[in-house]
Formats: C-alpha cells, sequence, structure tokens
C-alpha cells in the first residue's frame, strides 16, 4: 500500500497514545500538520515559540498518561526548542522530538535549516533516529517511544525528511503497537530488605 510519511507518523503516534503535539508549522512539516489536523485523537496545539512548545510536551509526560510530543523544524526550530528538550533530559522525562529534515531526493546541499542535527541532539536527547524511507516511519517512531519511557526516561529525537512526509512511499504493512512487559527489576531481595529496616528503623 501507499502513504505519505506524514499519514504514517500520524498513525503511528495515535498508536503509541499521544494526545498532543506542540509546536509552530514550517515548510518542513507542513504535510504533519495537515495530517495532525485530521486526527480525531490528536490535538495539534500551534506556539508562538518553539521553546515553549518543549516545556509543555514536558508538562503533558509528567502530569498525564500520555507522551508529550514535540514537531518542529529542523535547526532554527530545534535550537529554539533545545532549553526545554534539555529539561526533560536531565528530569527524566519521556518526549518525542519530531522534526522535518531537508529533502533526501536532491543532490543540492546547504538546503533551508539544514545542520547537522543528530549531532546538535547527541547530547540533549537518550537517542537519535532517521527516517531514511517510508518502510522505516512507523518502525521508527514505535522504537523511539520505546526507548523514550523504558529505564530512565528521556526525550528521542526523529527526523523525518521533508521529501518523506509529502510523497507517498510503499509500505508492507501497518504494524499495530504492542506494549513490552516491563523488564524484572533483578534487586527484589535488596528491595524487601530495605523496606524491612525502614519499618524498624
Amino acid at each position: 500500500m501507499k502513504k505519505t510519511g506524514a499519514w504514517l507518523a500520524t498513525y503511528a503516534l495515535e498508536q503509541i497514545g499521544a494526545r498532543f503535539t506542540f509546536g509552530i508549522p514550517g515548510v518542513h512539516t507542513t504535510e504533519l500538520y495537515d495530517e495532525l489536523h485530521n486526527s480525531k485523537q490528536i490535538t495539534p496545539v500551534l506556539v508562538t515559540h518553539e521553546g515553549g512548545g518543549a516545556f509543555m510536551a514536558d508538562a503533558v509526560s509528567r502530569l498525564s498518561d500520555s507522551i508529550g510530543v514535540l514537531t518542529v523544524v529542523p535547526a532554527a526550530g530545534l535550537t529554539h526548542a533545545s532549553s526545554g528538550i534539555g529539561e526533560a533530559f536531565l528530569d527524566g522525562v519521556p518526549m518525542l522530538v519530531i522534526s522535518g529534515g531537508p529533502r533526501t531526493d536532491s543532490e543540492h546541499q546547504f538546503q533551508l535549516h539544514q545542520m547537522d542535527t543528530h549531532k546538535f541532539m547527541s547530547g540533549l536527547t537518550k537517542a537519535t533516529f532517521h527516517v531514511s524511507s517510508h518502510e522505516q516511519v512507523v518502525p521508527t517512531l514505535f522504537e523511539a517511544y520505546a526507548i523514550a519511557t523504558s529505564g530512565e526516561p528521556g526525550p528521542v529525537f526523529v527526523e523525518l525528511p521533508v521529501n518523506i512526509l509529502l510523497y507517498t512511499g510503499e509500505v508492507s504493512d501497518l504494524p499495530r503497537y504492542v506494549t513490552a512487559p516491563p523488564e524484572p527489576v533483578g534487586f527484589e531481595q535488596e528491595i524487601l530488605r530495605a523496606v524491612e529496616l525502614l519499618r524498624n528503623a
């Protein structure tokens, strides 16, 4: 079946239970915002500054059972949002940071907002991903969500090139998100001993 990357990204966000996205639409994310607008589950909240949007996404993760999602353009949008992303990283708050990206179907260099977003985000997130095909959109967002919400939580960055978002591409199926069972902590005896010590203190 053929789907746009924007449709696939919205589908993946619906599957993981996202209810809000925060950001400012731009030329790299117009198609994504069009699809988010059509979602019956997700409300795209338009902000006046990406930094404020990042803190709003942080608050959603802290105060609800849904992950906060930030949707921004690369470079300027991402750098403006970095304070809120860094706050979530330092506080162990899960967040999905989704950015449009320069076209990958063009040989032209120095495209609008072209920068090494992964190097920039590597110190502010648990992981960064670059999607290079339509087939990767849904699994990548599922993996990003799993990383953001497992272990010590934190933000994860996903870059979706504008040509992937805009054009249709072939996908073999539309997987449903299945929550992985939590890994055993492995310190059951130590925890029970600590409880006993606290009771007798």
